[in-house]
């Protein structure tokens, strides 16, 4: 007797493109993770507004971060720590009577470069959290963001100052503005501490238009 054989239809080993568009559309879209704080402690409300500021602009509002501050401030802290190991090791391996010079010098320097990190935080650097920039069209755009709280204020004031360097022709032509928002921490975080980044993300990108454009917003 012959064998009768059964032809089955054989399954393509590459998925095909339908099958790939399914999986893609059924992979979970990655969530921001959620802001958590105090809500009874306004350095920390404070603290966790900043660094979202500077998360906003650098990944959302496409600006490039300048850190020039935190350098100056990095450098003048490692050299004083360098000044203090210093003459901490010289007196260390060295007779006390014979160390004396070099152990005082490095102890004034460590106290001067201290009181330059002071002073460079007080005058130059003030309530400054952000500096960024962008180029468009051959402008350049140059955005400061200054925060600040009062004691026992639950106000958060948001300053924009937004520069602008417009190239025409042989000469450059500046543009200078300013905007503050002034709001409760209570309108960007609930009774948890939950922060609503969505609702703060709105506020910052409506401030960042009102300084590039200087058009306000309508009274409600």
């Amino acid at each position: 007797m012959g064998q009768i054989l059964e032809e089955t239809e054989a399954k393509p080993l590459v998925p095909s493109t339908e099958e790939e568009n399914s999986k893609t559309e059924e992979k979970p879209t990655e969530k921001e993770e959620p802001i958590i704080v105090n809500n009874s402690n306004l350095i920390d409300l404070k603290n966790a507004c900043d660094d979202y500021i500077q998360k906003f602009f650098v990944s959302k509002a496409n600006f490039r971060q300048n850190n020039t501050h935190t350098d100056v401030k990095l450098v003048l802290g490692y050299l004083a720590c360098a000044f203090a190991l210093s003459g901490g090791y010289y007196g260390h391996i060295t007779p006390f009577n014979e160390a004396k010079e070099v152990t005082f010098i490095c102890i004034i320097a460590y106290f001067v470069l201290n009181t330059l990190l002071i002073l460079y935080s007080f005058i130059y650097e003030k309530e400054i959290i952000f500096v960024g920039s962008c180029v468009e069209n051959d402008n350049k755009y140059t955005i400061t963001i200054q925060t600040n709280t009062k004691r026992y204020s639950d106000i958060y004031n948001i300053i924009f100052e937004y520069v602008e360097k417009e190239k025409q022709d042989s000469s450059i032509k500046l543009k200078d503005s300013k905007y503050t928002i002034s709001k409760s921490f209570g309108n960007w975080f609930d009774v948890k501490g939950v922060m609503d980044i969505e609702k703060f993300e709105r506020d910052l990108s409506e401030g960042l238009e009102i300084v590039k454009t200087g058009n306000k917003p309508h009274e409600q």
